[in-house]
């Protein structure tokens, strides 16, 4: 039986500031990611990772460092399929497991984050 690769070396510490923090400022000419394609549960799971900075799993689900009592936890399910679409990676250190976001997931995150704030921003035309 082989063995995934091993990512721990690219997760120095849970506590680090993410690494995604500065790929998530879009530039003028980047295309949208094309997130009608992700589920509700997906685009919270993005949504969560952003604001979190990871993704840590906690008594059998995934939350944010930062989440609080009444945030809703992220399913293991969803966390493998963005896992599997690319845009997280998964590590275990010293035990404990956490997802980060990748290239693509960022660039996802970046357009759901886009979208969010055109929404709540009225039109003024």
């Amino acid at each position: 039986m082989t063995r995934p690769p091993d990512h721990t070396s690219e997760l120095a510490s849970p506590s680090e500031p993410s690494s995604a923090a500065p790929l998530l400022q879009p530039t003028s000419d980047e295309r949208r990611a094309p997130t009608a394609i992700l589920s509700s549960a997906k685009r919270a799971a993005l949504i969560a990772c952003v604001n979190g900075g990871s993704l840590h799993r906690r008594r059998g689900v995934w939350t944010a460092p930062s989440a609080g009592v009444g945030d809703r936890p992220i399913s293991g399910a969803t966390v493998a399929d963005l896992g599997r679409d690319g845009m997280l990676t998964l590590s275990v250190l010293q035990g404990s497991a956490y997802a980060r976001l990748t290239a693509r997931g960022s660039w996802f995150a970046r357009t759901l984050v886009t979208e969010l704030a055109e929404r709540a921003v009225p039109c003024t035309e």
